[in-house]
């Protein structure tokens, strides 16, 4: 009894372990030049995997844990995705053979997405480009410099 006890606390500790924390970073592009990251430790959702094929019911990060690194263009950025109770939502997603498919919520908007895969260190890494004008995010200007059209989203969560 004892044993099992302390192979579920071990359990326990492995999967609370940062190692396994999942996370999700946007890279936006400036107009006419430049650009940033914004970043998140906080995601939250595991990816199953069955034989060669791997799926996740729910994965989701909050809009206030994104950060920039500058707190005026954490502050815009939140607002134009919904401001920061909001969260980004990935449902249904299904991959296999490094690609795979789902649908995102953001702003408020369902939208399906297509996005590559790859799994190392218990971690499964997702790669994908969303259009901010495809969830009611347009014209973003300050100052005169601007937001270009796509982003790339880098997203890892923990296979289980």
């Amino acid at each position: 009894m004892r044993k099992l006890q302390s192979s579920i606390a071990l359990a326990v500790a492995l999967f609370c372990h940062p190692i396994f924390a999942a996370s999700v970073s946007v890279a936006v592009k400036l107009s006419p030049a430049g650009d940033f990251k914004a970043s998140s430790s906080k995601a939250r959702g595991f990816v199953d995997k069955k034989g060669d094929e791997y799926s996740a019911g729910e994965l989701s990060v909050s809009v206030g844990s994104l950060e920039t690194g500058i707190e005026l263009r954490d502050k815009h950025f939140r607002e134009r995705l919904g401001g920061p109770d909001a969260k980004i939502l990935v449902k249904d997603a299904k991959g296999k053979g490094g690609k795979g498919t789902g649908s995102i919520t953001v702003n408020k908007v369902t939208k399906p997405f297509s996005f590559t895969y790859a799994e190392a260190g218990g971690q499964v890494d997702a790669k994908f480009s969303l259009k901010p004008s495809d969830f009611n995010i347009k014209d973003v200007k300050y100052l005169g410099v601007g937001v270009e059209d796509k982003v790339e989203v880098s997203a890892k969560f923990p296979v289980r």
